[in-house]
């Protein structure tokens, strides 16, 4: 089995995951980007500053720049409706709304590492058990063949002990070729392209832990960040729809400036004020546009709901169905099935058992440890699930049985 220099724990492997990994890196510059967008929004319009030189390059009196009339102006785009509140409202709501997705995407991390974790640890336990299946098996085949070159056994059972061998080294290529598999999702997880062995290193069993009722899980929903995030979007999106009915209302441009006439050797004040006429353009379009995009936010909030209380059914059903079923494994057959195996063994070698006696013996006993290596994988992951959609506390340290 690849076993990679200092063992990994599970806090390690989650906290190298938050630093590194690109989802979290992105959601975490989002709100970064908000934040700026809402800096933006409180800051006025420039006023602008015009020239304007007339009657210069003509014909007659205005061939030259002696009749030119130059005109300095500054104006300032006044804007109405309440355009800035909504403006600085929807960027304050969608930084709430970021930070939420980022406090999301750290609840979907947390678990996907905590679950290649749990397979890293499997696995690892399933290269053991078929490496011990497979070891088992070879030192039964020298007895094998002395038994046949003295007649005590025909090259059938000779055969049968053979091909039961390259089966089990088979299962045990496979099985590492899993393991590796598993070292090279939990890299992903860390953003690392490059493959490295790993070797994690912490509880692997049943959980001491007794879950509350399905009701009160699914009632702590209602906190989790992308239920939260879901809400935050509506509202942002209600902002938004504020904004496109504010943009409805033309804004005033005021100016002010002064002309000098150079024909009169005189100068004057002037003053402008302008208006978009709201003809053609209301803004209809866009205030439609974003009061559906409210319906679809809402739509779609509901809907990350509904998933995650789906999600936390199939988790709860595994854990009460999984845990149970690795309890029974681990307590009562595998132990018995190592038993038999193990009084098997001897008789055969006593001659009180044939040979395929012994092999499936063997293998049940292999079976049902890897049997209940799976039924443990399903177990901790499903209380992984359960968690980290919950928000209960880690019960990493409430798991009793053998450490990997």
């Amino acid at each position: 089995m690849e076993h990679a220099g200092p063992s990994l724990t599970l806090d390690a492997a989650i906290a190298t995951a938050l630093s590194q990994n690109a989802q979290m890196r992105i959601a975490t510059e989002a709100i970064g980007e908000r934040a700026a967008e809402a800096r933006q929004a409180s800051f006025l319009p420039n006023p602008e500053l015009g020239l304007e030189v007339e009657n210069v390059f003509g014909s007659g009196p205005y061939s030259g720049v002696d009749e030119a009339d130059i005109t300095l102006g500054v104006s300032q785009l006044i804007e109405t409706g309440g355009k800035r509140e909504s403006q600085k409202r929807l960027f304050r709501l969608s930084e709430l709304a970021a930070t939420a997705e980022r406090n999301a995407v750290e609840r979907i991390l947390r678990e996907a590492v905590t679950h290649a974790f749990n397979e890293l640890l499997a696995a690892q336990r399933e290269v053991t058990t078929a490496s011990a299946a497979a070891e088992n098996i070879g030192t039964l085949v020298p007895a094998l063949r002395r038994r046949f070159e003295r007649g005590a056994s025909s090259e059938a059972d000779l055969n049968r002990g053979l091909l039961a061998l390259e089966l089990a080294e088979i299962r045990v290529t496979a099985r590492e070729a899993e393991l590796r598999t598993a070292q090279q999702t939990l890299l992903a997880l860390w953003s690392e392209n490059v493959y490295r062995p790993l070797h994690a290193e912490g509880s692997f069993a049943v959980p001491a832990v007794q879950l509350p009722r399905l009701d009160e899980l699914e009632a702590r929903l209602d906190s989790h960040p992308a239920v939260l995030g879901g809400q935050e979007t509506v509202s942002a999106r209600r902002a938004a729809f504020d904004l496109e009915k504010a943009n409805a209302v033309p804004d005033v441009t005021l100016g002010a400036g002064v002309r000098r006439f150079s024909g009169t050797d005189e100068s004057a004040l002037l003053f402008s004020v302008s208006i978009p006429l709201t003809v053609f353009d209301r803004n209809q379009g866009n205030i439609d546009a974003a009061s559906r995009r409210i319906v679809q936010a809402d739509l779609d909030a509901q809907q990350t709901r509904v998933e995650l209380a789906r999600d936390l059914q199939q988790a709860y059903q595994t854990y009460q169905s999984r845990c149970p079923e690795a309890a029974r494994l681990g307590s009562s057959i595998v132990p018995a099935s190592e038993k038999t195996s193990a009084t098997i063994r001897e008789g055969y070698l006593a001659g009180r058992f044939g040979v395929l006696e012994l092999l499936d013996a063997l293998q049940t006993s292999t079976e049902s440890r890897l049997q209940e290596t799976q039924a443990l994988l399903a177990c901790v992951n499903a209380l992984a699930s359960i968690e980290t959609m919950t928000g209960l506390p880690a019960s990493a340290d409430a798991a009793e049985g053998d450490e990997q």
